[in-house]
């Protein structure tokens, strides 16, 4: 509401002004909540991706641990026949 200078403000006009004045800080506050909640929703996925990518390298790192320590004495065990094998296809002796 608009005054002009030859008029003192009434009671009504400031009940006005400040019913005006709130109507406006509680449609900014509703604003800023809804900005904050985007916010966070997308932190929240990135804080997931993050955990599912940890995950993932986690068990990788796991999985290939795993197999060399289980495939190390097989192949150890193996490698003289696998030396012999290769050897007669090669159709020669390999210095040993």
């Amino acid at each position: 509401m608009t005054t002009t200078p030859d008029r003192e403000l009434t009671l009504a006009d400031i009940a006005q002004q400040i019913s005006d004045l709130q109507a406006d800080m509680e449609q900014r506050f509703e604003q800023s909540r809804q900005e904050l909640k985007t916010e966070v929703q997308r932190w929240d996925e990135r804080f997931f991706q993050f955990q599912r990518d940890n995950l993932t390298t986690a068990r990788t790192i796991i999985i290939t641990a795993g197999s060399v320590v289980i495939l190390s004495p097989v192949l150890q065990a193996l490698a003289p026949a696998i030396q012999t094998v290769v050897s007669r296809l090669a159709g020669g002796d390999m210095a040993q």
